[in-house]
C-alpha cells in the first residue's frame, strides 16, 4: 500500500462502515426474509442496536492491526477514533437508559 492511504480520514471512513457491513452481512445471514427499514424497526422496538453495532465494531480491530502493520499510523488512528466515537455513544445510551 502506498503512503496516500496514510490518512487521518480514510481510518474514521473505515472504521464508520465496516461495522455496517457486518451488520449488513448479519442482515443478509438472518433476516433477510423482512426488508431492511423492517430490520431496524424491529432491533430499536428490542433494543438492541446499539449492541449488536458495538458487536460488528470488532472487526475495527482488524483494520486497525492491518493499518499499524503497513505503518500507516495516521490511519489506524482513524480506526480509533471512529471507535471510540461509537463506544461513547453505546456508554451515553446506558447511562440515559439506565443500563450502567
Amino acid at each position: 500500500m502506498t503512503k496516500k492511504f496514510d490518512k487521518i480520514w480514510v481510518g474514521i471512513v473505515t472504521g464508520i462502515v465496516l461495522p455496517l457491513i457486518v451488520m449488513g452481512i448479519f442482515y443478509l445471514s438472518s433476516y433477510s426474509y423482512i426488508t431492511v427499514p423492517q430490520f431496524l424497526r424491529k432491533m430499536v422496538f428490542a433494543s438492541i442496536i446499539l449492541k449488536l453495532l458495538s458487536l460488528c465494531a470488532v472487526i475495527n480491530l482488524g483494520a486497525f492491526f492491518l493499518f499499524y502493520r503497513v505503518q500507516h499510523d495516521k490511519a489506524a488512528r482513524g480506526v480509533i477514533f471512529a471507535t471510540m466515537v461509537l463506544a461513547f455513544v453505546v456508554v451515553i445510551d446506558k447511562v440515559m437508559n439506565g443500563g450502567l
